[in-house]
């Protein structure tokens, strides 16, 4: 019971090719700047940093350029669009919220994502 801090879901998907899925993170505590997204793939490796948006500023790591796109803003909505899908991005995304661009993370909510072969 009790409310969750963090509400992790798939928002939209697109299933014809190419096909496009949004995830969104919203938290009810507007008082954190720094919002992250990370993939954990099937094989169950380390959290892979996808990017992160500080207030509505988004910053996406190269690895996952041009594909994966964030935006929204980090103290409410964030939103996590995923372009031309395959099997393989069915993984674990995860967001966190930080007071820190650089510090232990508040709280981490996933959502485990399987993407079938078009």
């Amino acid at each position: 019971g009790g409310s969750r801090l963090f509400d992790v879901h798939v928002l939209l998907c697109i299933p014809h090719p190419p096909v496009v899925c949004v995830l969104s993170c919203n938290h009810v505590d507007s008082s954190y700047p720094y919002l992250f997204w990370y993939q954990q793939n099937n094989e169950g490796r380390s959290l892979e940093l996808i990017g992160m948006l500080t207030y509505g500023e988004p910053s996406t790591e190269d690895k996952f350029k041009p594909r994966f796109v964030l935006s929204g803003h980090a103290t409410k909505d964030a939103f996590l669009l995923i372009s031309s899908i395959s099997a393989e991005d069915s993984a674990v995304y995860f967001c966190a919220a930080s007071l820190h661009s650089h510090s232990i993370h508040y709280k981490l909510c996933q959502i485990t994502v399987h993407f079938a072969p078009v």
